[in-house]
């Protein structure tokens, strides 16, 4: 399990089940297990206003650089 956060303001966006060593680009929102974002439409922001990313179906579309992670990853 891992904890994602704003790389603004360091607040927790998400508690998210990562699978594989990859990169994180975007969320399957199955694998979310706490979310504390506010969404505008398909627009996902954190609740100091910064732009996290974007709903795109089954998905979270993350905007590299606007997020952190800390935890591991399932193999």
């Amino acid at each position: 399990m891992i904890t994602i956060t704003c790389a603004a303001c360091g607040r927790k966006l998400f508690r998210y089940q990562k699978i594989g060593k990859g990169k994180l680009l975007h969320c399957w929102k199955t694998r979310i297990s706490s979310d504390y974002t506010i969404r505008d439409g398909d627009q996902v922001y954190c609740p100091c206003g910064h732009h996290i990313g974007v709903v795109e179906g089954p998905w979270i579309n993350l905007h590299g650089g606007s997020f952190t992670v800390r935890g591991s990853a399932l193999k």
